[in-house]
């Protein structure tokens, strides 16, 4: 609960801080952590990347000040953080679907709420029926998994496998540049979370063939969850030579991952 309070604590301080210049060791500061390890436990608990999280914001409260007044949009622009019209017109227009003129006039706007410690607590209750609903644990992995679609790719981590899943990482134009898959093999304690056992996502071609071998608890459990969903790129669980039970499953993106019991 702690760990919680101090992230709650660390969110107060972004939405306080919203139109300053904000530092991510002064914000993972404010939780009594690195940065780095700040940043990772922010996105597993929350759903979201510290970066994301604060460009939302940002956005949200800018489309509403647009809506709301007649201050000139290069101002809320330059209020917002973002050094030029242009630039702050592409990243408007990728999140809300419309340009910041068009907002003004008439359009609908995307919102995105401040997170608060009761919608983090809620979420993970959340994760954690899904882990009991998904039936089985992975063991530690580490594998580094390309994709030429990585916000695809979590969405298949997330709805197939079950996994956490989340683009870590954007680069200015909001194309992804670095993520993450995590089955959460272990529980979680007191919301923290042990030593990394999930794949890392990077941009590049996706190679045709085995990228992963991963252990299981509970094999069967993950080929009917996988079936459950929909996912017929699966194969039935088979005995090798050297004494485990072996499944395939053939990702979104054409590769195999291979899971033993």
């Amino acid at each position: 609960m702690e760990t919680v309070i101090n992230i709650q604590k660390a969110i107060d301080y972004i939405e306080e801080n919203i139109v300053a210049e904000l530092n991510f060791e002064d914000i993972a500061s404010q939780a009594y952590m690195s940065s780095h390890h700040f940043q990772r436990l922010f996105s597993m608990i929350c759903g979201i990347s510290l970066g994301d999280y604060i460009r939302n914001r940002r956005l949200t409260l800018a489309a509403a000040e647009i809506k709301s007044s007649d201050t000139k949009i290069i101002d809320i622009a330059y209020k917002y953080g973002y050094e030029t019209p242009e630039s702050f017109s592409r990243a408007f227009s990728r999140f809300h679907t419309i340009s910041p003129m068009m907002a003004r006039k008439q359009g609908e706007i995307k919102i995105f709420s401040r997170i608060t410690i009761n919608s983090i607590i809620e979420g993970m209750n959340l994760m954690q029926e899904k882990i009991k609903e998904r039936g089985y644990t992975v063991g530690n992995v580490g594998s580094v998994y390309l994709t030429a679609d990585m916000d695809k790719t979590v969405k298949w981590f997330e709805e197939i496998l079950g996994w956490y899943a989340g683009v870590e990482v954007r680069d200015n134009n909001g194309t992804p540049t670095y993520g993450c898959a995590m089955p959460f093999s272990g529980e979680l304690v007191h919301l923290g979370v042990t030593s990394f056992n999930g794949i890392f996502l990077l941009p590049g071609e996706t190679p045709q063939c085995l990228i992963s071998m991963m252990k299981v608890n509970n094999l069967d459990n993950l080929y009917y969850h996988v079936k459950k969903c929909g996912w017929d790129h699966i194969t039935e669980v088979t005995f090798e030579s050297w004494g485990a039970r072996v499944c395939n499953i053939t990702t979104i993106d054409g590769c195999i991952l291979r899971f033993f019991e």
